[in-house]
């Protein structure tokens, strides 16, 4: 686990009116679209947590060389100070097979939607929603444009999740009205 100073859980943009159950027909119905609201709306958060910090450590490691003394002294990777890795270290961790790279860390994020969401398509989608938030956080705890590895790790994570989507019998773009 990695520790990025700076790093946000600040979950501002959520509709407040997810958390209020709609429709007060009666007793179960409402409490149950309540409920599974505030599942969708939980995961989400969590989905969007996990893709800040894979990014943001993903983004550490591949600007490594660029970080000052201070900062790579409170990076802590695997219970070491990243400041004790050597740069070729650092880029062996984003290589194509290293733990940080695209394929390996896009398949975390991937894994952790799918596998929270299972089949239902509403938490697939939610959680699609949320990787997409967390790497807008990303960017912006970042300071802006984020190195190209992270735009790669979006789109095959995207990709596999959309994959999911579709197996189920879902489309990404909803053209309906």
């Amino acid at each position: 686990m990695i520790n990025v100073p700076g790093s946000t859980n600040n979950f501002t943009g959520i509709d407040s009116t997810l958390f209020q159950p709609q429709h007060r027909v009666g007793g179960n119905k409402s409490v149950s679209t309540y409920s599974m609201q505030t599942e969708i709306v939980q995961f989400s958060l969590q989905v969007r947590t996990e893709t800040q910090h894979n990014i943001g450590t993903q983004n550490a490691f591949t600007n490594f060389s660029l970080l000052d003394q201070d900062l790579k002294s409170s990076l802590i990777y695997n219970d070491t100070p990243i400041s004790e890795l050597s740069p070729e270290q650092a880029d062996e961790l984003v290589s194509e097979n290293g733990y940080f790279g695209v394929d390996k860390t896009s398949q975390r994020i991937a894994d952790f939607v799918i596998k929270g969401a299972g089949d239902d398509m509403e938490k697939l989608k939610s959680g699609r929603e949320g990787v997409l938030k967390g790497f807008k956080e990303a960017e912006k705890a970042w300071g802006g444009k984020l190195p190209e590895i992270s735009y790669e790790t979006l789109a095959k994570s995207l990709e596999t999740i959309d994959e999911k989507i579709q197996e189920n019998g879902g489309s990404v773009v909803d053209l309906s009205i």
